[in-house]
């Protein structure tokens, strides 16, 4: 459902040439304004010299005959225009029907890019779960949240040989490298965020300015529909 005219609309201020963007419909404009200047030509013409049925003297017949060639000629005019409105309809339609398929497309990669965001930020979330959790520990190295003895020797053998004291220090930096390591995931995962909110946010906007683009379009080419429909 079309949204209202406002209020303060002035019909003799509304210029539809503002509407039309895209070059197919520049063009559409173009030619259903020369049908129309010579729809009124051909009128104001024939209004101008009203056939005369008998006419009384040879000058009247000369004007008559006169007369009649250049409504043929201002009729074939008009027919030629109509004739090449058709055609630039039909393309326009065509190229229309193009861009809301594109449109489709757009919106599916958008529906995508949606969709990855919203995973981006479950994992952001579990991120900052696993991080708050570990600077919840109290630092002093005697109560760190390190992984057992057992199982820091059996990933790294070659300290099996090592002291107490160098190995408490070699299990604090695997600890310290495993939270740096969580961290710069972390900042990679804000760093793809941004750019997918960037990105999703271009395809929005981008989106609306085509969809509102064609609606106007659309709404300014009904009445020419009407009179080619009543034409054909």
């Amino acid at each position: 459902m079309l949204d209202p005219l406002p209020a303060d609309f002035d019909p003799s201020t509304f210029n539809a040439a503002e509407l039309v963007k895209s070059e197919h419909n520049q063009k559409m404009y173009q030619a259903t304004q020369a049908l129309k200047q010579a729809i009124n030509d051909l009128v104001d013409y024939e209004l101008a010299h009203p056939k005369i049925l008998t006419p009384t003297t040879p000058e009247e017949a000369r004007n008559e005959r006169k007369a009649e060639r250049e409504l043929s000629k201002r009729e074939g005019i008009v027919k030629s225009q109509l004739a090449w409105v058709k055609v630039l309809y039909r393309q326009s339609i065509l190229k229309i029907r193009e861009e809301k398929a594109n449109t489709a497309v757009d919106k599916a990669v958008n529906d995508q890019l949606l969709l990855g965001l919203s995973n981006l930020r479950y994992e952001e979330q579990s991120l900052k779960a696993e991080i708050a959790g570990a600077e919840k520990f109290d630092h002093k190295y005697t109560k760190l949240n390190l992984i057992s003895r057992e199982e820091f020797l059996a990933l790294f053998p070659e300290h099996a040989s090592s002291s107490e004291h160098a190995l408490m220090i070699a299990r604090i930096e695997h600890e310290h490298q495993d939270r740096v390591r969580n961290e710069e995931r972390r900042q990679e995962k804000l760093k793809e965020k941004q750019k997918l909110i960037s990105e999703v946010k271009k395809s929005k906007e981008n989106l609306t300015n085509l969809d509102s683009m064609v609606d106007r379009i659309e709404e300014a080419m009904a009445p020419i529909r009407k009179v080619l429909a009543n034409d054909e």
